[in-house]
């Protein structure tokens, strides 16, 4: 395992030439020394085509895989089928993702992503290889923290290395280098949209989320049904502990459910108390310094403090 990486000067800004360079020897250093090719991780946005043209570049092999959520823009597949027709398809082990939501796993929520870990980041087959992928630390404080090093071994899968070409650069270093290399680019992105995926995506933002079921109704339709379906089956009953599922504890229908969802999902008694909803009752065992303090949030609310 070899790290190129510009430690030394982390936050500091480096001409795109010796960015270009870096990137294409930590592809070459790190070339998987089992025979088999890399895997790349492509999901058609800027950053992939910025990836797979280095790994071009560096002369490297790689086996691009798409793995499909069943929910990303039709423009983005449109993209990938006519430009990247050499990128393997992964289709999910679980089917349509708000089919499998509404009859397994619930909604999905910022804390909650469990439809990244099925659809996206477990492929099976996958064990044991060198792995490409687009991560920058530039998108989010989260990434800068998890991703620590352009060559990292995966922290939930064994033997596995994941190798991060792009990691130190800037947004204007990938526009810069798709516009300067000519490379065909999604055509969402020249409609406003920054960062493209699954619509509906819970680590959203509200606004984001929204702009997006605007562009595609269809899909906002098909996550509304999926919380209703949902709804009738789980009002009601209970979990496993033998609590009340939380969406009717707290929730006086599937409709209100997904206002809190869209909304962006934040406490949900300080979400019912400002749009003058009633603060309905929580099961929590009666003991704990956590009881106390939602306790006190609830007898606050109820009391308009």
């Amino acid at each position: 395992m070899t790290e190129i990486t510009r430690q030394e000067g982390e936050g500091v800004s480096l001409p795109l030439y010796m960015l270009v360079q870096r990137s294409v020897t930590l592809l070459w250093a790190n070339v998987p020394k089992d025979g088999r090719p890399y895997i790349g991780a492509f999901s058609g946005g800027k950053d992939s085509v910025v990836i797979k043209e280095l790994a071009k570049m560096a002369g490297v092999p790689v086996e691009w895989q798409y793995n499909n959520t069943t929910i990303d823009p039709p423009e983005l597949i449109y993209f990938i089928r006519k430009y990247h027709a050499d990128v393997k398809w992964i289709q999910p082990r679980y089917g349509n993702l708000l089919v499998y939501a509404e009859n397994h796993a619930g909604y999905p929520t910022r804390r909650s992503r469990w439809c990244c870990d099925k659809y996206k980041d477990n492929c099976p087959g996958n064990e044991g290889r060198s792995i490409i992928l687009g991560v920058r630390i530039a998108e989010s404080k989260a990434r800068k923290e998890r991703w620590t090093k352009c060559v990292m071994e995966d922290d939930r899968r064994k033997n596995v290395l994941r190798v991060l070409p792009i990691r130190l650069w800037s947004d204007n270093d990938v526009w810069t280098f798709i516009r300067e290399r000519d490379i065909p680019y999604c055509s969402l992105y020249d409609e406003g949209f920054h960062r493209l995926g699954c619509v509906g995506c819970p680590m959203a933002k509200r606004k984001m989320r929204q702009k997006q079921f605007d562009r595609w109704p269809g899909f906002e339709r098909r996550w509304k049904l999926m919380f209703q379906r949902l709804w009738e089956r789980r009002a009601g009953g209970t979990n496993r502990n033998g609590d009340e599922w939380w969406g009717s504890r707290n929730c006086d229908s599937w409709e209100e459910l997904w206002d809190w969802w869209n909304g962006g999902h934040g406490n949900i008694i300080q979400w019912r108390k400002t749009h003058g909803l009633r603060i309905k009752s929580v099961v929590l065992k009666d003991e704990g310094p956590l009881f106390d303090t939602i306790h006190a949030a609830i007898t606050a609310a109820r009391s308009g403090k």
